[in-house]
């Protein structure tokens, strides 16, 4: 595995935690690094990193702190 990979890998505990997870990652990343990018990309999605996830789950908190709000009135 390249460098760029690995400290990629030791700086993000997401990424790491995933692919240790699925290991059968590693072999596509040793075959080919570029690998390394859409594996980010599915981690984000499993683990609800991505923007519109994160939306959601912003907009979901909003509204639980509405209906407090509202039975608390």
């Amino acid at each position: 595995m390249i460098i760029k990979v690995q400290y990629l890998l030791n700086n993000n505990p997401y990424l790491k935690k995933y692919l240790r997870e699925h290991s059968f990652y590693y072999k596509e990343l040793i075959r080919n690094p570029n690998f390394v990018n859409e594996l980010i990309n599915l981690m984000k999605k499993e683990y609800k990193l991505t923007i519109p996830q994160k939306l959601d789950k912003i907009k979901q908190e909003i509204n639980m702190i509405n209906s407090v709000m509202e039975v608390l009135n």
